[in-house]
């Protein structure tokens, strides 16, 4: 994948989800694109991109969008170095796995999240952080996974067979 490509990815999935995602979801159970793109990056690319891609986003949402720092960031770069240990035997056409996978790290990333607020002194009650933030985010995250993984693989095969040509710029 170019850098261009993913300079132009990364920016307009963060105005997605920084600016038209709030106006279409209850701002709490929103889809978290961001996550998204770690995982499917992940999962395609190798660890050197997702753990590239996780602290970008991670930070990002940190700084940008979040209220504490580390919430995000510490969670994305765990899942982001676990799926692409798991992400070496996906293809393109286990669509199931993929959409297993995401939704594995989708409940993985809310009880690391949970976690990381806890150690910062925050008062959750896990029982109701999960059933109030899991549900909707797994249904949304359920949704989106196909579509998103649909993009990010066309991405990750374009460059696999044109490879070579990289070495002549």
């Amino acid at each position: 994948m170019r850098k261009s490509v993913c300079l132009i990815t990364a920016f307009v999935v963060f105005i997605l989800q920084a600016t038209v995602l709030p106006f279409i979801f209850d701002g709490s159970t929103q889809p978290n694109l961001i996550f998204l793109f770690v995982v499917l990056m992940s999962l395609h690319y190798g660890k050197k991109v997702a753990i590239i891609t996780a602290l970008l986003g991670g930070f990002t949402q940190d700084v940008v969008l979040g209220n504490f720092f580390g919430v995000h960031l510490l969670p994305y770069l765990i899942i982001a170095t676990i799926c692409s240990y798991i992400g070496r035997y996906i293809e393109e056409e286990q669509w199931l796995l993929t959409l297993l996978l995401v939704l594995g790290a989708t409940l993985f990333y809310l009880v690391v999240t949970c976690g990381v607020l806890f150690l910062a002194g925050q008062y959750v009650h896990l029982v109701a952080y999960l059933v109030e933030f899991s549900l909707p985010m797994l249904i949304y995250h359920g949704v989106l996974a196909l579509p998103v993984n649909h993009f990010v693989w066309k991405m990750s095969r374009h460059d696999l067979y044109y490879t070579f040509m990289d070495f002549r710029h």
